[in-house]
């Protein structure tokens, strides 16, 4: 009988265009317009050049060393600084007066950079152009050093280098970022619309009342719609990560290196189908309560919006925690071990003690949500509400 429930409300839910459109379409293209975004704002910081304005009587040192770098605009103004006051260039660079002269008679002329540290473009800028002139710099010391004979290693005893341990190639980072976000927020869209409908929207058209008179008992309408909202959010889910996927693939520059990064593909599908599975059916019960709570759509759409916020609080939480980082506890939060997981999943890192620990995280909090659902639907004031 739970069959026949499940299939009938998920029958008539993909009837609703409505729902298609909420539940489906509204999802994948905020995915799509969401990636686009970001592999756009990664190609244009590699690509677009930096205006550097200078003095019109600038030091010819300072401008060829300037000049060397072709992802460097070198602007002559008669005022530098407001050049970059009004967005004219990103930064702005004053020599000290003779900077040639003063240089080579080792006064220790100076260089002052002006630019909008509180711009994210000025302050890259800034940091590009400072690493610039430090390795003028460092040129013009070891010359200075091979004229008096000074070996230059005498500077220099040892040499530091830094890996990143994950690898050195940022886009899996930007794919970390931002797939966990995607995947839930297209989840919770694809319940949200649906698990309105079937217990509040019901309630509020009148139509509940019919349908306890059939023969059916309450805890197979409850686990039929329950089911049914879940699977409308699984598919939302689904097709996300698979959008998401193609997407990279196929259509962006910088992303699309991070899918070249997976390895084990089949367990790492599997994985994450799994992820998506647990989590469509914490949110489809959690909705499904306020839906029974509420007594129309729109006052299950409040009782849920405030609450469902928190679901992304988790997401910055964990924006800058490694997953070297994650313990055991991490994965047995519910919601944010769902982050966790998928997070794990994305560095190639599967590890079934985490997965089980997700799974068994998830199926008590949703048996102990059920058994208050189930609580709910049970008695005639939150099953009928007004009417």
């Amino acid at each position: 009988m739970i069959w026949h429930v499940y299939i009938k409300e998920l029958v008539d839910s993909l009837r609703d265009k409505k729902t298609i459109y909420l539940s489906v379409l509204i999802p994948m293209v905020m995915n799509i317009g969401m990636l686009y975004f970001v592999d756009s704002y990664g190609s244009d910081k590699e690509n677009k050049s930096i205006t550097v304005a200078i003095g019109e009587r600038a030091d010819q040192h300072v401008t060829s060393w300037l000049k060397q770098d072709k992802s460097i605009e070198v602007m002559k103004v008669e005022n530098p600084l407001k050049a970059v006051e009004e967005g004219e260039a990103s930064l702005a660079i004053k020599e000290s007066q003779n900077f040639s002269e003063q240089m080579t008679n080792l006064k220790s002329p100076e260089i002052t950079i002006y630019s909008d540290l509180t711009s994210g473009k000025g302050d890259a800028a800034n940091v590009y152009v400072s690493t610039l002139l430090e390795k003028q710099q460092k040129g013009l010391v070891n010359e200075q050093l091979l004229e008096l004979e000074v070996d230059e290693r005498t500077l220099s005893p040892f040499v530091i280098k830094t890996k990143n341990v994950n690898g050195e190639d940022s886009s899996l980072g930007m794919v970390s970022m931002f797939a966990p976000l995607l995947i839930i927020m297209t989840i919770i869209a694809g319940c949200l619309p649906s698990a309105n409908d079937m217990f509040a929207g019901e309630k509020e058209k009148n139509t509940m009342e019919g349908l306890l008179m059939t023969p059916v008992k309450k805890i197979h309408l409850i686990i039929g719609k329950w089911l049914a909202i879940s699977t409308l959010g699984m598919i939302s889910g689904i097709l996300s990560l698979v959008t998401f996927v193609v997407f990279i693939q196929y259509f962006t520059e910088n992303l699309g290196k991070a899918l070249d990064l997976f390895s084990h593909l089949g367990i790492f599908s599997i994985s994450l189908l799994l992820g998506i599975v647990l989590f469509s059916l914490l949110v489809g019960m959690i909705l499904s309560i306020f839906s029974l709570l509420a007594n129309t759509v729109k006052e299950a759409q409040n009782y849920a919006s405030p609450v469902l916020m928190l679901a992304f609080i988790p997401y910055f939480l964990l924006a800058g925690t490694s997953i070297n980082e994650l313990t055991n506890i991490d994965f047995l939060i519910p919601v944010y071990n769902v982050y966790a997981l998928i997070k794990q999943l994305l560095y190639g890192v599967f590890d079934m003690t985490s997965i089980g620990l997700v799974t068994l995280s998830i199926g008590v909090v949703i048996a102990c949500l059920f058994a208050i659902a189930n609580i709910l639907f049970s008695k005639s004031k939150w099953i009928l509400g007004k009417s």
